[in-house]
């Protein structure tokens, strides 16, 4: 009797957990997102094995650019209005700092204010772009929230890590562009071998 008693759980301490795991379920997506008053930005996607992806991870390409997909998401009631920018990101002992507007030399986005209606999701898009001074190592950039509240002003930041681009080692180009000569001139003699024995 004393196992029955003790192995029981009665039903009314159970129903109040599973409601909060099941509304913490719901709202986990959405937690980790970087946001403020009420407008939040998240990657696409937002998630990766079933986490939410709360930062950006983008390569910086050799040549040209690369769009990188995003979200903005009213979570609240009522509409909400916010400015979305790009904004160059530092690191110094450890700690980073936020440039102004339009200052990352890599990525390259529309200043803009955005205006939400209750649960409203807009896509947008940043660019990433190469040139002279690409990262060597890692680099750091931010997509930012701005809400004004009359002379207060509140930012949140989506990180966006910053990689350099792949790129081909002199000799291997060298041995590629070698090899190309190489076809076009065997092409070019098969030609000519041709034309001489038709005649």
């Amino acid at each position: 009797m004393r196992t029955w008693r003790t192995g029981r759980t009665r039903p009314g301490r159970v129903l109040p957990v599973v409601v909060v795991l099941v509304v913490l379920g719901l709202l986990a997506p959405w937690a980790s997102a970087a946001g403020t008053g009420g407008i939040e930005v998240t990657p696409v996607p937002s998630l990766r094995n079933g986490k939410p992806i709360t930062t950006f991870t983008v390569e910086v390409p050799t040549r040209g650019s690369s769009k990188v997909a995003y979200t903005v998401r009213n979570v609240e009631k009522v509409t909400r209005s916010a400015r979305v920018y790009a904004a160059e990101v530092t690191k110094h002992d450890g700690n980073f700092a936020l440039g102004a507007p339009g200052s990352s030399p890599y990525v390259a986005m529309a200043d803009r204010t955005v205006t939400l209606k209750a649960g409203e999701i807009q896509p947008g898009t940043f660019t990433v772009k190469s040139g002279p001074g690409r990262p060597k190592g890692q680099a750091y950039a931010a997509i930012v929230v701005e809400v004004r509240n009359g002379s207060v002003v509140q930012r949140a930041n989506t990180l966006v890590y910053l990689k350099p681009g792949r790129e081909i080692p002199l000799p291997v180009l060298v041995v590629l562009v070698a090899v190309a000569v190489l076809g076009l001139a065997g092409i070019a003699f098969l030609l000519v071998f041709r034309r001489r024995r038709t005649r």
